[in-house]
Parts: C-alpha cells; structure tokens; sequence
C-alpha cells in the first residue's frame, strides 16, 4: 500500500483532490485519466483528478480552476 492510500484509508475522507493529470495518471495507473471525477474511489473515498494548478499550465490556470471549482462540474 502506498503511503498517501495508507493515509486516505486511516483519515477516511470523502473526497481526495489529485492535482496533476500526469500525476493521476501514474498513481492510479490509468494512462488515459483526465478532469473529473475518477470512476473508482480510493477504499470509500472519492478521487477528483484536478490540473496542476501552475501559471504555467496553459489549460487550466488558476483562474479558471476557480471558476470551474464554483460551478457544475463541483463534486455532490
């Protein structure tokens, strides 16, 4: 078990936010992840697959994480 899989099943929340799609996608293992709401949770936890949130990202800057963080997309 991977330390932060040890530390989602002892704190038990029920959302993990996973900045970086390319870190998402190594973790989980899942090439093809992209923003969103992952498919399978991590135990009883939900996994939400967010950007890195960089200036640099020309994508998704901050500014438009906000935005899309405040609207439809927001997890229930």
């Amino acid at each position: 078990m991977t330390r932060p899989a040890a530390g989602v099943r002892r704190r038990r929340p029920a959302w993990l936010a996973v900045l970086g799609i390319t870190a998402c996608r190594v973790v989980f293992d899942a090439p093809h992840a992209v923003v969103g709401p992952r498919p399978l949770p991590l135990a009883a936890t939900r996994v939400w697959a967010l950007p890195n949130p960089s200036d640099l990202n020309a994508h998704h800057p901050p500014r438009r994480l906000a935005e899309e963080g405040s609207g439809g997309g927001r997890p229930q």
